[in-house]
């Protein structure tokens, strides 16, 4: 074996052992469109991307959106779905794109958020193979844990990943509500629940905290 054909092979298996065994694809979604949770990546917070391994994916997302997209107004309502559950596959693909028809009259976004439906399409335009469940929910969105509920929602065991330890659970009916103890908390880390709490809530439920907030 002369040099050049030894250097070729040592080429070949660097870079088969630095190269990643799998491939990864970025979900984006429009901004009226949030994802709330993945099985495959946790997320502290609703996004309107996340990077996703391949294989099969289970996510929840939520319609949320003015309720007149063409008021510029400070004070428009907002409107938003209950969350629905995606589940799909993903193989090599580089960029995946939620989408949803479009919506120009405050009637057509009121229906849809009672209705809503998703699709999902790759890089090249093609759409892409998506099952869909409206998941039902009741308390308060401001509250609720999402990762709890996707994991609820596809049947499998709930793992606690959240910093504060929920002791007393709610008495709605929803089991992804739960009342949190902060009688045992300092006061930074009440701090950062609340602005973990308001980081979660959508555009709406923001404005309603902060006029309960100033006492409007």
């Amino acid at each position: 074996m002369n040099i050049k054909t030894s250097a070729i092979i040592a080429g070949v298996i660097f870079t088969s052992m630095s190269a990643p065994s799998w491939a990864e694809t970025n979900l984006q979604t429009p901004s009226n469109v949030e994802i709330l949770a993945t099985k495959a990546v946790y997320l502290k917070n609703t996004q309107h991307q996340v990077t996703l391994p391949a294989g099969q994916q289970q996510l929840l997302v939520r319609f949320d959106s003015p309720e007149n997209p063409h008021s510029t107004g400070q004070t428009m309502g907002y409107v938003n779905s209950s969350p629905v559950l995606l589940r799909f596959k993903l193989d090599d693909q580089a960029t995946v794109t939620v989408k949803i028809p479009r919506l120009d009259t405050p009637q057509e976004i009121n229906r849809f958020a009672k209705q809503p439906y998703f699709k999902l399409y790759n890089d090249d335009g093609s759409q892409l193979a998506l099952e869909q469940k409206v998941i039902p929910m009741t308390g308060s969105p401001l509250f609720t844990d999402y990762n709890k509920l996707l994991n609820e929602s596809v049947g499998e065991a709930v793992v606690p990943v959240a910093m504060v330890t929920n002791k007393q659970m709610s008495h709605s009916k929803s089991t992804a509500v739960t009342s949190i103890d902060t009688t045992h908390l300092t006061a930074q880390q009440t701090d950062q629940l609340l602005q973990q709490l308001y980081q979660q809530a959508n555009k709406e439920q923001r404005k309603k905290f902060i006029r309960w907030a100033l006492e409007l």
